[in-house]
């Protein structure tokens, strides 16, 4: 290829594959114009209304809601595959005490790969069944990964707690009142799938390969744990404590934007208006402050997003609110620990990256995007003994 051929390819080239189409997917939809969110058709709105994360995860992974036999049959399944496996959780006890849960994570995916001997059985009720599986071991890992890193012992799931209601037991030993864990339940649901992100490319990618489930969703939790994909809502929580400690949020807000600063959960690639995730958040948090709170953390973003929102209003720039922007505060909120919070992301979003890479068995054509080559052409060997 000549030099000219190189620069003409430049012309077409669009970086980080950004606003590219990739491939085609009916799992969920984002507006980025109009700021809403769809899985299979339906707004999560309304499913944040009234669904349950298990009839939502079922509309993922299928493409359908559904009935109440075929709803309790999963249930069952995801709580008779939640037990622990004492092979991974004797690994998970070798670990250094204080790893990240999704670091964890990623390892026992890999190896709950060494314990499934079907991990080669492509037919398409076995990959439903194999991701009902990934679905039920996640918070069991992740619980077994956090109650490591505080070194006490871990705790078995119960049959008579649902699947949110599990997870919270197994990380924090305490079962969760109703509003709590309903609490907790919109916000995985809301985050179950968003479209392409790095994460979910990543597990079509090696999806593609025709690899295994876990070795998919393995690479997954590994792109997720990168800190510009699943590290923003602990970063929003920092950001909020150092606004505390400047003891003027609005001052702080306004200083921080006038230097260049960032603020962290505001502005999104695709939403050119509020992420309605984050207006589902906000009220989640709103149910969880109480009125007396004189200092609440919903008060105070509420602060920062105003002043914020002027900002951006008089460089009539179309930023706002992300995701990120609430739910650091709703998982404090909830007791759990900052460490957690790209792990719970990840238990959340696993439902997604199953659902994509079982849509992507359907009609399996390999990953390989092309590169554009930005190095020399015809350069010379040159011997060891003249270099």
């Amino acid at each position: 290829m000549s030099q000219n051929d190189l620069l003409k390819q430049q012309e077409d080239l669009k970086y980080n594959m950004q606003d590219m189409i990739a491939d085609t997917t009916s799992i969920s939809w984002v507006d980025g114009a109009n700021g809403r969110l769809f899985y299979r058709g339906i707004n999560i709105a309304e499913l944040a209304a009234h669904a349950s994360f298990e009839e939502s995860a079922w509309l993922l992974l299928t493409g359908k809601l559904p009935s109440k036999s075929r709803l309790d049959g999963f249930q069952w399944s995801l709580s008779n595959m939640s037990h622990s496996q004492e092979k991974v959780i004797r690994i998970i006890e070798e670990f250094p005490q204080h790893l990240s849960p999704l670091l964890v994570l990623q390892t026992g995916l890999a190896s709950l790969a060494c314990i499934d001997r079907s991990d080669d059985d492509f037919e398409e009720e076995n990959q439903i069944e194999k991701a009902m599986r990934i679905i039920a071991q996640t918070p069991v890992i992740l619980s077994a990964a956090y109650r490591h890193y505080l070194g006490v012992p871990l705790l078995e799931p119960r049959s008579d707690l649902t699947f949110v209601e599990n997870f919270i037991y197994m990380l924090f030993g305490r079962i969760p009142t109703k509003k709590q864990s309903r609490c907790m339940e919109i916000a995985l649901i809301i985050q179950m799938d968003h479209g392409f992100t790095p994460s979910t490319f990543t597990a079509r990618a090696v999806a593609s390969t025709m690899s295994n489930f876990y070795s998919a969703t393995s690479a997954a939790v590994g792109a997720l744990s990168g800190v510009l994909h699943g590290g923003a809502s602990e970063l929003s929580v920092e950001m909020l404590k150092k606004a505390k400690m400047s003891g003027n949020v609005i001052q702080y807000t306004r200083d921080l934007l006038n230097s260049g600063g960032k603020i962290m959960g505001m502005g999104h690639r695709v939403y050119k208006t509020i992420d309605p995730r984050a207006i589902i958040l906000k009220d989640i948090l709103s149910q969880l402050t109480s009125k007396d709170e004189k200092e609440s953390d919903l008060k105070l973003l509420n602060q920062i997003e105003e002043e914020a929102r002027k900002f951006f209003q008089e460089k009539m720039l179309p930023v706002y609110v992300n995701v990120d922007f609430w739910s650091g505060s709703v998982y404090k909120k909830l007791g759990i620990h900052p460490v957690l919070y790209p792990a719970i992301f990840a238990a959340a979003r696993m439902v997604g990256w199953c659902a994509h890479i079982l849509e992507l068995r359907q009609n399996n054509k390999i990953y390989s995007p092309n590169s554009k080559y930005i190095g020399q052409i015809n350069v010379p060997y040159v011997p060891i003994h003249q270099r």
